[in-house]
């Protein structure tokens, strides 16, 4: 398998088929003498944008702790409990992660806007 085709960047989905974002980070297992081994998967913009710039990733996790979100982001999600295919679905749900905590804020801020909520 070529982990980063097949894996980074492909929307994942929990277990009810809900969407919970896109693949932003691959984390390997690193032991002197072995082989590097898939650990887990991380699904948040600030790993997104520390793919693009260390700075750009440490100016979002600023502003997701910032907004209250700095709470276990971004999302680490073990690798034994993904599957992959078209879409990679994991075995938990959204719910029980904080992937739709974005969502949430997202919502919270519109619904202060007049008109918004």
């Amino acid at each position: 398998m070529d982990v980063v085709r097949d894996v980074l960047d492909t929307l994942l989905v929990d277990r009810n088929g809900r969407e919970m974002g896109r693949v932003d980070g691959i984390v390997l297992d690193l032991h002197e003498g072995a082989a590097p081994a898939l650990s887990e998967i991380l699904v948040g913009p600030s790993t997104l944008g520390s793919r693009l710039h260390a700075t750009i990733g440490g100016w979002i996790a600023a502003i997701e702790l910032a907004c209250g979100l700095g709470k276990d982001r971004p999302v680490r999600i073990r690798f034994s409990d993904i599957e992959i295919g078209d879409r990679i679905r994991c075995s938990c749900t959204i719910s029980e992660t904080s992937a739709g905590a974005v969502e949430h804020a997202v919502r919270r801020v519109i619904a202060k806007i007049p008109g918004g909520g």
